[in-house]
This record gives structure tokens, sequence and C-alpha cells, in this order.
């Protein structure tokens, strides 16, 4: 048998200088593969649209991703809009089937979100509707002038905040809501709501002003 010699340190180097590969992979090709390793772009999230489109061809793990991005802020809007947990649960369940359902009729080009609110706001309006109690007339909404700046900070807070906006009226709850919660622009709230710009912020001023009213403490030492 014929035996060949094992090469030495001496012969890898010489073969190295020579061109030839190493027998192993040293500490620089561990840092050359490292180098490779964080050059490589990271996968990019798809878009909102793309999901959709996706899902309006039938792909639930695309609609569930989707959904999973909106699931906290629909559940907060109709719980904020309808007040009851129990109702905002079936109006989430409504916003969910009525966005599946649409998906196929859904304009790649519009923004995603302010259809899906548009849904959402419906389906919060209809468990409303079924709801025994009526919330304040339109026209007993006070009239006033003073700052109300931290309402707006104030809408995402808790049971007190939910019970405020349950004396408010529908459509002034609603407009308060997409956005101080939601964060809607007053132009996306006009398209939601169907309504001219100027009625949303009008709407929304008188709600906020409403709402410091009802969240004062009363704790005013003039009152006895």
């Amino acid at each position: 048998m014929t035996r060949h010699p094992v090469p030495g340190p001496s012969a890898e180097r010489a073969g190295t200088q020579q061109g030839a590969p190493t027998p192993y992979g040293g500490p620089v090709t561990a840092q050359l593969s490292e180098a490779r390793l964080f050059e490589e772009p990271l996968p990019e999230e798809p878009t909102d649209a793309e999901l959709a489109r996706r899902g309006a061809s039938g792909d639930q793990e695309a609609f569930t991703l989707l959904m999973s991005r909106y699931r906290t802020m629909i559940h907060a809007t109709c719980l904020r809009i309808v007040g009851d947990p129990d109702d905002a649960g079936d109006a989430v369940q409504e916003t969910l089937i009525g966005v599946w359902r649409g998906l196929p009729g859904f304009r790649s080009d519009a923004r995603f979100s302010t259809w899906l609110y548009r849904i959402a706001v419906n389906a919060a309006l209809k468990e409303a509707g079924r709801q025994n109690s009526r919330p304040l007339p339109v026209d007993e909404l006070p009239e006033r002038k003073e700052p109300v700046s931290s309402v707006a900070d104030r809408v995402t807070d808790g049971l007190s905040v939910r019970r405020a906006l349950a004396l408010l009226p529908l459509d002034f709850r609603v407009a308060v809501v997409l956005r101080d919660c939601c964060g809607c622009e007053y132009s996306e709230i006009a398209g939601i709501l169907g309504i001219p710009i100027n009625t949303v912020k009008s709407r929304i001023s008188r709600a906020r002003q409403a709402l410091a009213d009802l969240l004062r403490p009363n704790d005013d030492p003039g009152e006895m």
C-alpha cells in the first residue's frame, strides 16, 4: 500500500502561496462569511396593499397577518364607540367578516387603514343601534372656548373615559374616537363618515369640550 504523507503546516503555507485552497476554514474565511452575512439585505415586510391583494385571492395567512396589524386598534375603536365590551367584541367580529368579504373590492391605490376604519365604524354603529340607551341630543353639547388640549391624550384612558364617551352623541363620539384614538387625519374622517371636513372639525372640537367637562374632577373647593 502506498502511503501519502500528510501535509504539515509548512506544506499548507506553500500550497496557499501557490493558490491552492487550504484544507480548513481559518479565521479569515470566517470573517469573510460573516461579512457576507451582514451584507445580505433583510426581507422587507409586505405592505398592507400587498397583503390585501393576497387576501383577496384567498390567502388566509396573508389576511391573518394583515389583521394582526390592526386588530388591537379595531377593538379599541369599537369599544370606545359602543361602550360595552361584549358588544365591542361582536363589532370586531363583524369587522373581520366585512373585511374578508370586501377585500376583492378594495382598491390598492387607496389607503387600507381608511377603508378598514370605515368598516369598523359601520360595524360599531350597527351594534350601538341595538343598545337600549340613547345618547344626549346633539344640541345639548355646550359651546365653549376653553382649551381642551389634554382631552386628546386622555381619550385612550380607562373606564372613566369610556363612560364619558358613552354620554356623547354618537356622531360626536365616532369623530373624536377616529381622531384621538385612531390618529386619523381630518380628511380621512370626512371620507369615512361622508361629511364635510369642517363638520368633522366642529364635532371633534365640541366633543373634546364636552369630555373635558365630564372628566373634570369634582374637587373644586368653590363647590360645597
